[in-house]
């Protein structure tokens, strides 16, 4: 008798919160507009980070059974990817934020004027909003590639897989939706917090 392996029986949940998670973070990301004057806020992206590392973890435990799609593997590369550049858009955001800081240690220790300091803060956000924009067509090019992956994961399954996968997916996107997956974790004090 074949012993139940936890990653294979949990498989089409774990793909169900990879592709809602992933979902989410993109929505979010689509709906920051990067060239507009909107403000980009921290916690946004915050929310974006954790979004994406959830749906990459659970794209990784979706890929631990012999019964995985090839482009599982790299679907959970290009996630990582994308969590990345929402690192590297935080990155900015927080140097922008302590350039700008009352303490005013950069204006101070710099020697320089406020002109100085606020031109370098609108380079940190200009780097953000090049990145954020550089996401936009990276999630544009992988749309299809997406959807793709997703209806050949469903087509594998079981009608009992399949109805896991959607009841997962509806719980999740319910909680979602009334807020009670967002992070819950504090942010660290530090030198850029």
């Amino acid at each position: 008798m074949k012993s139940i392996d936890h990653f294979e029986q949990n498989r089409p949940v774990h793909l169900a919160l990879r592709d809602v998670y992933y979902e989410r973070a993109t929505r979010l990301l689509k709906a920051s507009k990067p060239m507009q004057m909107q403000e980009l806020l921290l916690p946004d992206y915050e929310e974006m980070l954790f979004l994406l590392r959830t749906a990459r973890d659970h794209g990784m435990f979706a890929t631990r059974d012999g019964a995985k799609n090839e482009k599982d593997g790299q679907f959970c590369k290009f996630i990582n990817m994308l969590a990345g550049n929402v690192k590297a858009i935080l990155s900015m955001l927080n140097l922008k934020r302590s350039v700008e800081a009352e303490d005013g240690f950069f204006l101070s220790f710099l020697e320089v004027n406020h002109a100085s300091v606020a031109l370098q803060a609108e380079e940190y956000e200009r780097r953000a909003r090049d990145i954020i924009c550089c996401m936009h067509n990276t999630l544009n090019l992988a749309s299809k590639v997406y959807e793709g992956l997703k209806e050949a994961n469903l087509e594998a399954f079981n009608a009992a897989e399949k109805g896991r996968y959607n009841k997962a997916s509806a719980h999740y996107a319910e909680r979602m939706e009334k807020g009670l997956e967002r992070p819950k974790y504090k942010k660290r004090a530090g030198i850029f917090s």
